[in-house]
């Protein structure tokens, strides 16, 4: 075992930044328009849908009352979705 850690390579390229995350409006936007043309729940479980719900309101957070209002038609959505499976 060596005492000694590798060191990075100083003069390699640096690595490319990620590209940036969607406006929280956009996002939330899309996913209210992907939750209304679905016929059927997208989410594998429970969980998953909760996940979702979670992101949609971190991301209302982020954008003020319009993302207040689409959050609520997200959540809405979600609601006739899971009604499907009882």
């Amino acid at each position: 075992m060596s005492r000694l850690a590798a060191q990075p390579d100083l003069f390699a390229a640096p690595e490319p930044d990620p590209a940036p995350a969607p406006a929280p409006l956009a996002a939330l936007a899309e996913m209210r328009d992907r939750l209304a043309a679905a016929p059927a729940p997208p989410w594998p479980n429970l969980s998953a849908a909760m996940a979702e719900e979670y992101r949609a309101l971190a991301l209302a957070r982020q954008a003020g009352p319009e993302g207040a209002a689409l959050a609520h038609a997200i959540l809405q959505q979600t609601e006739r979705l899971l009604a499907m499976t009882d």
